[in-house]
């Protein structure tokens, strides 16, 4: 699919974050929308009831197409702050921001202080697909990688709203705390997680395999965002079999049929694997969803 988004708007919101006027201290809370629904979860543990945020991506929707809704624009129209993940995933953002003639919505690219893993040392081009040209965008399912997030939105509530600046970071540092009880957990699986191999419909987890140590070893995808060919999915059945590679996952919004093809010729487990908060039942939490990755990884891995 050919990405029909004006090129200079879509690589302001790719590259950079827009500049914040501070918010009138009447205008009450503070209106926030975030691109995805994860977005909005860390932006609701650092607001608290200080702001109102909202989504538009669930965690069942394909980030890269989101179509562009009216309604979506409505949301951005009585924002004040808008999340995106940048990177260029989200650049269906451009004619969302363009059409809510909102001047004074501050666009924040959360990818700002992440560095990216994957960047392209070559010319990407449509020969590649939907490759990204600043590297792979799924940043956030690395759990290291959440205070970088959680430090750029703080910033921008606290400059957007500087009266509550204290309280926006006293939220950050709060729910990083918790976080790091969470992570000390999951440090505790990683010898378990070293074992694990999977073949991913979709290139969405080298962030997630660097913190784990575990390893997707190939994609059903021939290329970012293009259905495979029937020569592409011959040669993996024989690589599945060759290798014996355990496991195949897709997320919540790919064509499962072709995964549990995979598994019907080759033996393999097909599971679907949440990549957004909310995209499975018991992800509605950054913590949960990560929970339930590892959860389903380890039980396909040792065939329970």
């Amino acid at each position: 699919m050919q990405r029909s988004i004006p090129r200079v708007l879509a690589l302001v919101i790719a590259l950079t974050t827009v500049a914040i006027r501070p918010i009138p201290a009447e205008a009450g809370k503070l209106q926030v929308v975030a691109s995805t629904s994860t977005l909005a979860y860390f932006a609701k543990q650092i607001g608290g009831d200080l702001i109102d945020v909202g989504f538009i991506a669930g965690g069942n929707r394909d980030l890269h197409y989101i179509e562009v809704l009216p309604s979506y624009m409505l949301k951005l129209r009585k924002a004040d702050v808008y999340l995106t993940i940048g990177l260029e995933l989200d650049m269906w953002s451009a004619p969302l921001v363009d059409g809510s003639r909102n001047s004074r919505l501050h666009v924040i690219n959360c990818a700002g202080d992440i560095v990216p893993m994957e960047v392209p040392q070559f010319k990407a081009d449509a020969r590649y697909g939907d490759l990204h040209r600043f590297g792979n965008p799924h940043y956030w399912v690395d759990p290291d990688n959440v205070p970088a997030i959680c430090g750029t939105i703080t910033k921008a509530f606290s400059t957007g709203d500087p009266q509550h600046a204290g309280a926006y970071e006293a939220g950050r540092d709060a729910y990083l705390a918790r976080l790091q009880v969470r992570k000390a957990m999951w440090d505790s699986l990683k010898p378990q997680m070293a074992d694990v191999r999977f073949i991913s419909y979709h290139n969405t987890w080298p962030y997630f395999c660097r913190y784990f140590g575990c390893k997707s070893v190939g994609f059903v995808e021939e290329f970012a965002g293009v259905s495979p060919s029937p020569s592409h999915l011959a040669a993996l059945i024989d690589r599945i079999r060759a290798e014996k590679i355990p496991i195949v996952a897709y997320e919540p919004f790919h064509d499962k049929r072709i995964p549990e093809m995979l598994a019907e010729k080759t033996g393999c487990r097909a599971i679907m694997l949440p990549s957004s908060t909310g995209g499975a039942p018991g992800t509605d939490t950054y913590e949960d969803l990560i929970d339930t990755i590892v959860r389903t990884l380890l039980a396909a891995t040792k065939g329970t």
